[in-house]
């Protein structure tokens, strides 16, 4: 049974629906009825309130949240669904991504395994709105997610892997948001992590070389092999130039330029590199921009399917894709660390090898301000001071004490066994 009470003639009426429940007893809910003009339809939704009163202002204060919705055309009744709902969804977003190589399908995967915990989170308090769920999760995801462990290790999550999560659930509510199913963002902050400038060891780096270099030759596959050679060729540059990771990400074959060096008539290369905010131009030593031609006439060949440099424009694009992956792969970063015998690979990240080049540069009694100014650093008086350096002196600075044969660009027999291969 219902009774009907008009609240906003045509827009929002109550009902009290009353009912026999199993024990034989009468009971009872008022719930606004709320009718959406832009899509000719009517949602009702359940008040708290016992009191007719009491409902009818309840009934007021739910019309009025949604207000805004209810002009813009957007189905509130949306908003009523429980989250699996809406990762669904997000999901099938995520996988149109993935379609399109705006991001890996590994991406996606990550993405869909992080959704679990936010589903978990959100059952743990009985599956609140969305919004009202961005405002539990700032308040308390963190504190409750920091208590768990990891199912195959045992050990406790770290802030890496706590953040990462974090990252997607934000992605979540933010497509929420621009779909209309939520309007309040996640607030919570990254977790801050320790970060040491600490290089990678000097007395492992060609035994890292090696072992990344047996696995290339053993690889099973060109997909496998493709990234091992990625990896392989990003250590190298950045242990031989001392560029940050975001901008190894950046990198486009073009930005690669042969000059004529007007004092010794010999080519030289230089190379463009930008990151987020920062750019400038460098010469590089003809060894690593050995390791790049390497790079290209390898993708020219295990590519050659649907590789060039006009489809694929970054040097470390992914297998099968234009562009290159948002995140490189740690997992194999750690097991060639840990063949190569350097104890807790955890502590050293693709910026070890950065680190590694600075500290050689200093240790080789190159002057700070001109490693500086070669590896982009963000202090002003230092960019200020040698704004007037072209590349070439910078060039010479920086690598004034390093002997000429170990700047110059041999061919590589493993190199040439590997481009013989069928």
């Amino acid at each position: 049974m219902a009774v009907v009470r008009q609240l906003i003639p045509k827009r929002l009426t109550l009902i009290k629906r009353t009912w026999t429940n199993k024990t034989g007893h009468a009971s009872y809910a008022y719930r606004a009825r709320i009718w959406q003009d832009q899509i000719k339809k009517n949602v009702e939704i359940t008040l708290k309130s016992r009191d007719e009163s009491d409902a009818c202002q309840e009934a007021f204060e739910v019309f009025s949240k949604h207000a805004s919705d209810i002009s813009e055309g957007k189905d509130i009744a949306n908003r009523r669904k429980k989250l699996p709902f809406y990762t669904e969804k997000f999901l099938e977003h995520t996988r149109d991504r993935v379609e399109l190589s705006e991001i890996t399908a590994k991406r996606g995967e990550v993405i869909g395994h992080n959704l679990k915990s936010l589903i978990e989170f959100s059952n743990l308090h009985k599956s609140p709105d969305l919004d009202r769920l961005s405002a539990l999760y700032d308040n308390n995801f963190m504190k409750w997610r920091a208590k768990h462990k990891a199912k195959i290790t045992k050990k406790q999550l770290s802030k890496r892997y706590l953040n990462s999560e974090l990252v997607a659930h934000k992605q979540f509510f933010n497509w929420a948001i621009k779909e209309g199913f939520s309007n309040r963002p996640i607030q919570q902050e990254t977790l801050k992590l320790k970060r040491a400038n600490v290089p990678f060891p000097k007395e492992h780096y060609m035994k890292l070389l090696s072992v990344a270099l047996k696995e290339l030759e053993e690889a099973p596959n060109r997909r496998i092999k493709w990234e091992i050679m990625n990896y392989r060729t990003l250590i190298l540059l950045m242990n031989g130039i001392g560029c940050r990771v975001v901008e190894t990400k950046n990198l486009k074959w073009s930005d690669i330029k042969k000059k004529k060096d007007h004092k010794t008539g010999k080519q030289r290369t230089e190379l463009y590199i930008h990151g987020k905010d920062k750019e400038r131009t460098i010469r590089i030593p003809e060894r690593v921009a050995g390791y790049l031609e390497d790079l290209r006439k390898f993708k020219k060949k295990f590519g050659h399917d649907f590789w060039s440099e006009e489809k694929c424009p970054h040097i470390f694009s992914s297998w099968r894709s234009p562009k290159t992956s948002n995140q490189y792969d740690a997992r194999m970063r750690r097991r060639w660390m840990k063949k190569a015998g350097v104890k807790n690979p955890e502590d050293y990240e693709f910026v070890c090898f950065r680190h590694k080049f600075i500290t050689d540069s200093l240790n080789n009694e190159v002057h700070s301000l001109a490693v500086a100014q070669y590896t982009g650093t963000s202090q002003r008086m230092i960019e200020k001071t040698y704004s007037g350096l072209v590349s070439n002196q910078i060039y010479s600075l920086v690598f004034k004490n390093a002997p000429e044969q170990s700047l110059s660009r041999n061919a590589s027999k493993w190199f040439e066994r590997l481009m013989d291969e069928t």
